[in-house]
């Protein structure tokens, strides 16, 4: 399938997302325990159980995780080997991408992954993060934290707007839809 939505200037961009953001244990492959590892970094286990609201939240997280993960196999993984691998994502990112262009808005499905995100850094209990909050949950991503306070402060216009869920996933189409080399929005990742 070719990928013309996707910019040849963006692909080291899109490959570093998927490396850093999904395929947790650097196996090449996306696959539950890649989840399970995220779940872990955001809501430690150890912690959740001595801590009701952190038990709840967790479990939210999982359930999230859980419909993004087979969401994401019932659209990209073309060999139904139960992974996503590089190459399959590069295929379902073309389409989001492509999407994007057309309605400037993401699949349900995959709105939801920003959703489950959000909630679990407990941003919505205060209704915006604050850069320090925006960075320690890219800096989970294992996003560099210059890269992630430059991209709060560009999407935020140096923080004279509220990085709410609305701003948050207008950042997140911007990443995807940026093809300006070193710009911010990339969050470090073309280099």
């Amino acid at each position: 399938m070719p990928r013309d939505n996707i910019p040849k200037q963006s692909l080291r961009k899109l490959e570093q997302f998927f490396t850093k953001t999904l395929d947790t244990n650097n196996d090449g492959l996306v696959n539950w325990t890649d989840f399970e590892a995220a779940i872990e970094s955001i809501v430690p286990k150890e912690d959740a159980v001595r801590n009701a609201r952190l038990k709840v939240l967790r479990k939210r997280l999982e359930q999230h995780f859980q419909k993004y993960f087979w969401d994401l196999c019932a659209v990209g993984d073309a060999n139904k080997d139960g992974n996503i691998d590089l190459e399959e994502w590069l295929d379902v990112m073309n389409d989001i991408i492509r999407g994007l262009k057309d309605k400037n808005e993401f699949p349900e499905w995959y709105e939801g992954l920003h959703k489950a995100l959000y909630r679990a850094t407990e941003f919505l209990d205060e209704r915006s993060a604050t850069k320090d909050e925006f960075a320690s949950m890219l800096i989970s991503w294992d996003i560099d934290e210059a890269a992630a306070e430059k991209a709060y402060d560009f999407i935020t216009d140096h923080g004279k707007k509220p990085m709410d869920y609305n701003l948050f996933s207008e950042f997140m189409k911007k990443f995807f839809l940026n093809e300006i080399p070193n710009h911010p929005l990339n969050l470090g990742l073309d280099k």
